[in-house]
C-alpha cells in the first residue's frame, strides 16, 4: 500500500477583513475534569469558568493521541498521527516530524497574509513548515511573561489579521518530586494559590495515597496559575482592540500525566477540557455535546479565517456551524490514533469513540506496554512499584501492562474502563463490537494507514 500523497492548492483571496483573527490557548497536560466549569469544586479556574459562561464549553472534546509533540502536530495540521509523520516527539533524541508533503495551520495562514505567533511550549518540526513571525524565547511557565509577550505581539499586528498560539507549559510535572509541578516556583506579579493535599479526592483509576494525594495539589496549583495567565491573555487581547473581532480556542494537548492517561487512550489521557468564544455568539454558556477531535481544530479555523482549500484531505472537519448547538446530529463519533510518545513508549493503538462505546486497538498487543518516559518518573507509578502492590487503582499491574489486542467499553455503565466486553457472549454487546470494528477497519483504510499494511483490526490473535 502505497503511502498517501498530499497535494495542497491554495486558492487565494483578498486578505480577510477584521472579525477573522484566532487566538488558541493550550494547556498542558490538563484533563477534562479538572476545571471548575466542568464540575470540579476544589481546582479554582475562575478566568476558564468566565470563558466558558460567555463561550460554549464542549463536554465531549479530545485529542486524538495522548502525547504533546503529537498531539500538537494533529492540531496544527488536521491530520491524525499515522498521516501526518510525527509519531512522537520532534524534540532531542526522538527526532520525529512531519512529513515533507504535509503542511501546517500557520503555512496556509501566512499564504493569507496572516501575522503569526507562537508563544511559550512549540514541540514542532521541521520549522519550515511553521512559518511564525513571533516567537520570543523564554519560561513557558512564568504566566506573567506569556502575558506580556501576547501584548506585545498584539501591538505590532496593526491591521493585518493574526493566528497566535499561547502554549502554557502548566500543568506539565517536570520530576517525580512536588518541585516537579512547580509549587515552589515564584513569578513576580503573581501570588500562588496552595492546595491542601488533605482536600483532595484522586480519580477513581489512580490509587488514594498521601503521594498522589501531594502530587494533585502541586498540579491543581499549576493549574490555577495556567488559567491566572489566560486571564491575562486575555485583558491582553481586549487592551489592543480584539476582544470582538477573534475566534478564542481554549484547549489542552491531552489529559493527565498519571499512569492510566498519558500514553494511553483510556478516558483521562484523551478527554480534555474545551471552550470556544466569538463576538458573534448568540447563545452563550451552553454546554454542547458534540464529539469534536484535534483533527477539527484545523478544519475550523480555516472557516473562521475564510481560507480556502483544495485536494488537501484533511481528517476531520469545522465545528463552527454547530458550536451553538447543544447536541448536534452528526457528531456521534471520534477516530483517535496514536504511535508512541517517546522514542522509549512505542505502543501503536487505534480507538474509535461514539456517545456510549470506545472500542481501542492495541496493534502490537504482544508487546508489554511501555509507560511515557513521563509517567515512569512519576511518583505515583515510582511508590506503586516500589510497593509491590497488585492493584493499580482499579486495574491489577498485570492488567496494566499487559494489554489485549481489542478492549471495548459500554462508557455508560463503565466510565472508568475496567471491564473489557471485547470477549463478551451476549449476542448484542457481539453485534455493537463487530459494527464497530467494521467502521474503524474502514475509516483507516480511506487514510491509507500505514500499519494495516502489516496488521489489521479484523485479523483477531494475529
Amino acid at each position: 500500500m502505497r503511502p498517501l500523497v498530499l497535494v495542497l492548492v491554495f486558492v487565494l483571496a483578498p486578505l480577510p477583513a477584521c472579525g477573522k483573527n484566532v487566538l488558541l490557548m493550550i494547556s498542558d497536560n490538563h484533563t477534562w475534569y479538572d476545571v471548575g466549569c466542568y464540575g470540579n469544586s476544589i481546582v479554582r479556574t475562575p478566568n476558564l469558568d468566565q470563558l466558558a459562561r460567555e463561550g460554549v464549553r464542549f463536554r465531549q472534546a479530545f485529542a486524538t493521541t495522548a502525547s504533546c509533540g503529537p498531539s500538537r502536530a494533529v492540531m496544527y495540521t488536521g491530520l491524525l498521527t499515522h498521516s501526518n509523520g510525527q509519531y512522537a516527539h520532534p524534540h532531542r533524541e526522538h527526532n520525529q516530524e512531519l512529513r515533507p508533503e504535509v503542511t501546517t495551520v500557520f503555512s496556509m495562514l501566512k499564504s493569507k497574509g496572516y501575522r503569526t505567533g507562537l508563544v511559550g511550549k512549540d514541540h514542532i518540526r521541521p520549522l519550515e513548515k511553521y512559518p511564525i513571525d513571533f516567537k520570543p524565547k523564554g519560561s513557558p511557565r512564568d504566566v506573567i511573561w506569556m502575558a506580556e509577550q501576547a501584548d506585545q505581539f498584539l501591538q505590532t499586528v496593526d491591521d493585518d489579521p493574526f493566528f497566535l498560539v499561547m502554549s502554557f507549559s502548566d500543568p506539565h510535572p517536570t520530576s517525580i518530586d512536588g518541585a516537579g509541578w512547580g509549587v515552589k516556583k515564584q513569578i513576580e506579579g503573581y501570588d500562588p494559590f496552595h492546595y491542601d493535599p488533605a482536600i483532595i479526592q484522586p480519580p477513581p483509576f489512580l490509587p488514594d495515597t498521601a503521594a498522589v494525594r501531594q502530587g494533585m495539589a502541586g498540579y491543581y496549583q499549576q493549574i490555577s496559575r495556567m488559567d491566572f495567565g489566560v486571564g491575562e491573555v486575555l485583558k491582553a487581547l481586549k487592551r489592543n482592540g480584539h476582544a470582538n473581532d477573534t475566534l478564542i480556542i481554549f484547549i489542552s494537548d491531552h489529559g493527565t500525566s498519571e499512569p492510566g492517561a498519558m500514553g494511553t487512550h483510556y478516558e483521562p489521557g484523551v478527554r480534555v477540557p474545551m471552550i470556544v468564544s466569538h463576538e458573534e455568539l448568540q447563545n452563550r454558556g451552553i454546554t454542547n455535546e458534540a464529539l469534536v477531535a484535534f483533527t477539527d481544530l484545523t478544519p475550523t479555523i480555516l472557516d473562521w479565517t475564510d481560507t480556502k482549500f483544495e485536494d488537501y484531505p484533511l481528517h476531520g472537519r469545522s465545528f463552527l456551524p454547530i458550536v451553538e448547538t447543544a447536541n448536534p446530529d452528526g457528531w456521534d463519533r471520534v477516530l483517535l490514533s496514536h504511535i508512541a510518545h517517546d522514542i522509549f513508549a512505542y505502543y501503536p493503538m487505534r480507538t474509535l469513540r461514539d456517545r456510549r462505546y470506545k472500542l481501542i486497538w492495541n496493534v502490537t498487543w504482544r508487546a508489554e506496554y511501555p509507560l511515557p518516559i513521563d509517567t515512569v518518573q512519576r511518583r505515583t507509578w515510582v511508590n506503586h512499584r516500589s510497593r509491590g502492590d497488585e492493584m493499580f487503582g482499579l486495574r491489577t499491574t498485570d492488567q496494566f501492562l499487559h494489554r489485549p489486542q481489542l478492549e471495548f467499553y459500554d462508557l455508560q455503565n463503565d466510565p472508568w474502563e475496567t471491564n473489557n466486553l471485547a470477549e463478551s457472549n451476549d449476542p448484542a454487546t457481539r453485534e455493537i463490537l463487530q459494527s464497530m470494528i467494521d467502521d474503524l477497519a474502514s475509516r483507516l483504510e480511506a487514510q491509507q494507514d500505514p500499519w494495516l499494511r502489516k496488521y489489521h483490526p479484523r485479523r483477531p490473535g494475529q
